[in-house]
């Protein structure tokens, strides 16, 4: 993990702006090293965001394979408007990924938690999207067991308290899509699922069950004893980030 911290001096790190068709300032920050034709968009769950340590520790690991964008959800970070639980955020990702699209050819994603949700139900409608990576997913917002006052729960959320954290909420019972409902879209696009044995919030039945739903090519990765979301990164990084690499190389740089 220090190896990874000393990264954070080597890239060039620039930030950015753009709304969206709703009238919402989406940030984000580019992470470029390789300068190729190839970018990485980080999409952070729940009341995180790109400004914490982890999200930057990660970004900045990740850039030593593509050019990486690390972006906040509304409500959260340095986005306006407030957090609607994957119900509006489509739209955020949507004008990031118009941004990439005028800079890159080639355009991956990687959704922890609700971005990862969203990332699923955006991917089945944009087929310019090369690869997909989603960690932790949930099926459907409203099967998410919200066990959070049990002490591992309790715990994730301790950890996951970094600076940069937090988010403005909306309305969380506003109609959402259904991501098991839409990753039986995103075929030919190739999904690499990733998901803790122990993870508290979103159980790794959810995984299991998106896996059965989607089309070739995929994959599932469960991570024996790991946690929620960005936790897998931060307590097992020897274990999350290979096949997150490996999924990369083989869809999205070759």
């Amino acid at each position: 993990m220090k190896r990874l911290i000393r990264r954070v001096e080597l890239f060039e790190r620039s930030r950015h702006q753009v709304s969206t068709a709703d009238g919402i300032r989406i940030s984000f920050e580019l992470y470029r090293e390789v300068r190729g034709d190839a970018v990485l968009i980080i999409c952070p769950g729940f009341f995180q965001s790109k400004k914490t340590p982890t999200f930057q520790r990660l970004a900045g690991a990740l850039s030593m394979d593509c050019d990486v964008v690390c972006m906040d959800f509304r409500g959260h970070g340095d986005s306006s408007g407030r957090f609607f639980f994957s119900a509006y955020e489509q739209a955020d990702l949507n004008a990031v990924l118009d941004w990439i699209g005028k800079r890159y050819a080639r355009v991956a994603l990687l959704g922890f938690s609700l971005g990862a949700a969203t990332a699923i139900n955006v991917a089945s409608r944009r087929k310019e999207i090369r690869s997909l990576i989603v960690v932790s997913a949930p099926a459907a917002f409203e099967d998410i067991e919200f066990k959070f006052w049990t002490p591992k729960a309790i715990l994730t959320g301790i950890r996951g308290s970094e600076p940069g954290a937090g988010f403005w909420p909306g309305n969380p019972w506003v109609k959402k899509e259904r991501p098991v409902d839409c990753i039986k879209s995103i075929s030919p696009i190739p999904i690499l699922l990733i998901h803790g044995t122990r993870d508290p919030i979103v159980l790794h039945r959810h995984s299991e069950r998106l896996h059965r739903a989607a089309k070739e090519p995929k994959r599932l990765v469960l991570i024996e004893g790991g946690g929620h979301a960005e936790d897998l990164f931060r307590q097992k990084p020897e274990q999350f980030l290979p096949p997150v690499r490996e999924w990369l190389r083989a869809t999205l740089l070759t």
